[in-house]
């Protein structure tokens, strides 16, 4: 997501944001050179915080949603339901935690994504896992209130069958179709609707070798889409859509090595540029470090490789961007001490150093 506006650009400064959870929990601020909020500390009622994404409300404030695990070991079957925290101040603070959508799956609710319908209201995407292995569901609800409550649950995948999502990755064609990337079994596809979420189908499916999973997709300037999936086959790979999603093209590898978790695609607004965030760790299932890269010429080649996090037996993943401005709000979770959500502020600049 990208916006642009007058509003005053924050300083250059790097801001981690630790959601750690239960409220209550006081702010602190770190001995490194990062500014750090710490809401409240990961404990036996809250063992895991990840899967966040970030969406800007029409007043300018900016609502931060994520899966929030309150019971158990913070397994990604465990239970746990959405919620989101609101910034006025451009992710400087945040308010009070609610509730965005509770756990009315027979496991939990997971992976959030946000986007703006026509109308006005906003879309929020999620996972309903009602078993670990059988049944895992797409939905979709709504809000006209700009994120307060969300209503109208609709079932966008089939009954009977596991389908994920990940966190931060539905986008809005210039068509005006929406695509939103999903996975099942070893295969990676989309949801598409060009009625603005009232219907969807299903696109053609990709598989490189012995499947993949977790994909991303973004528009190139020729109008093509290009999808990045999470593989077994020691990177990233990738397949383009001359059609707006509807079919693919056979799948390739990329230069963006690793496999342990996907990556985040964006364009970074004040250059054009794609920018790739993942953990580029070739040959190893290790997350971490994790990684930036920049491509100038729509995806063919990657430059400007950086470590956004990298430190040995630690662990970051799930990356998901929101530009505002020239800002990159990136959130992610990392491990150590529990599972916690991060948000890291990152000028675009900070790229190409």
């Amino acid at each position: 997501m990208t916006r642009h506006s007058t509003r005053l650009s924050l300083t250059p400064v790097l801001l981690v944001l630790l959601l750690a959870l239960p409220l209550g929990g006081t702010a602190q601020m770190s001995t490194d050179s990062l500014t750090h909020l710490v809401p409240g500390p990961v404990g036996p009622q809250n063992p895991r915080n990840s899967e966040g994404a970030i969406f800007e409300l029409r007043d300018g404030k900016l609502l931060l949603g994520w899966t929030e695990f309150y019971a158990g070991s913070g397994a990604d079957h465990g239970p746990a339901k959405l919620v989101g925290r609101v910034s006025e101040d451009d992710g400087m603070t945040w308010g009070d935690k609610y509730t965005l959508v509770e756990n009315d799956g027979g496991c939990n609710v997971m992976e959030v994504n946000f986007l703006r319908l026509r109308d006005g209201r906003i879309a929020l995407f999620y996972c309903q896992k009602n078993s670990e292995s059988s049944d895992c569901r797409v939905m979709m609800r709504s809000s006209a209130d700009e994120g307060k409550t969300w209503v109208n649950p609709k079932q966008l995948s089939p009954e009977a069958k596991y389908t994920g999502l990940t966190n931060g990755r539905s986008i809005r064609l210039a068509s005006g179709r929406l695509l939103l990337e999903a996975w099942e079994g070893n295969d990676s596809y989309c949801y598409l609707s060009d009625d603005d979420g009232e219907t969807w189908r299903a696109s053609q499916r990709v598989r490189p070798g012995d499947g993949c999973w977790e994909p991303a997709c973004i528009e190139l300037n020729d109008g093509r889409v290009l999808m990045l999936m999470r593989t077994q086959l020691g990177g990233q790979y990738q397949s383009t859509s001359t059609d707006g999603g509807e079919t693919w093209s056979a799948p390739e590898p990329t230069a963006l090595a690793g496999t342990a978790a996907p990556v985040s695609i964006s364009r970074i607004p004040t250059t054009g540029h794609l920018l790739a965030i993942w953990n580029h760790n070739p040959g190893a299932s290790s997350r971490n470090p994790l990684t930036a890269a920049i491509s100038k010429d729509e995806a063919k080649t990657w430059e400007a490789f950086r470590n956004i996090e990298d430190a040995p037996g630690d662990a970051w993943a799930y990356p998901a961007v929101t530009w505002i401005d020239d800002q990159a709000y990136l959130t992610y979770f990392n491990y150590t001490g529990g599972l916690s959500l991060q948000l890291k502020l990152l000028p675009a600049t900070w790229f190409y150093q």
